[in-house]
């Protein structure tokens, strides 16, 4: 399954291990008690598990993506690998954070090792700042086009830049230091289905930014395809808190 976001972006599901039932079998493994098929047991049982907020039978199916976004798209997309991957001492013992174990892995194309590519996200609409949140944007500027020009004059002179330094012998490291955080980078991330939900949640959002709002839907319609019991009740619980 492969989904294009934005211009050149790309999510794509690699590989997954388990289905819905997983999350059943690994809750009623307490009870030494599995499950065989989905019934409406089940999607109560999993109802449950979302609403009081007992994660850890969702972090035992798994999956493998492949993503292609703008640079800055990866660095909020990375803040959950912080977020979800609990901390460990030089021996690999556990002594803080979220979950209890490793249950991410992120592997990243590396500016190091090899020549990036002349490959930007261009927007296709600009938006204008919001006038009541610092972070966030409000409607469209009146001067699409300038904008435009601007834009684009910026991404060609930096990547003239940067193949300048590398025809003058700069190393790839250092030059790769000049180029906008609009490039395009790639990266395989594997998670549980508890922190792609988490992903989901909190970057398909309405208030999330416009592009990783993108990635998030695409997540999502994966998640939707391949644990759709899931993500519903996940999506339809109400958590003690609230």
């Amino acid at each position: 399954m492969k989904i294009d976001v934005l211009d050149h972006g790309v999510v794509e599901l690699l590989d997954h291990m388990g289905s819905d039932l997983t999350t059943v079998e690994a809750a009623r493994v307490s009870f030494l008690r599995g499950a065989t098929e989905m019934a409406d047991r089940e999607r109560k049982l999993i109802r449950y598990l979302a609403e009081h907020e007992h994660t850890s039978p969702f972090r035992h199916a798994h999956l493998m993506l492949r993503f292609k976004a703008p640079l800055f798209v990866a660095r909020q997309l990375w803040k959950h690998i912080v977020g979800i991957t609990p901390e460990f001492d030089l021996e690999d013992r556990w002594i803080g954070g979220s979950g209890g174990f490793k249950d991410t892995g992120w592997n990243e194309a590396s500016g190091r090792y090899v020549e990036l590519q002349d490959q930007f996200y261009v927007p296709d609409r600009w938006r204008a700042q919001s006038p009541s949140n610092k972070q966030g944007s409000a409607g469209e500027i009146a001067e699409q086009q300038s904008a435009a020009e601007i834009y684009t004059e910026g991404l060609r002179h930096a990547y003239d830049a940067y193949r300048g330094l590398r025809e003058h012998g700069v190393a790839k490291e250092q030059a790769r230091v000049i180029l906008p955080q609009s490039i395009y980078t790639q990266w395989i991330w594997t998670g549980s289905l508890q922190a792609f939900l988490h992903v989901v949640e909190l970057r398909a959002k309405p208030d999330a930014q416009y592009e990783t709002q993108k990635y998030g839907e695409a997540v999502r319609s994966i998640l939707q395809a391949t644990f759709p019991v899931c993500l519903e009740k996940w999506d339809s619980r109400k958590p003690r808190s609230a």
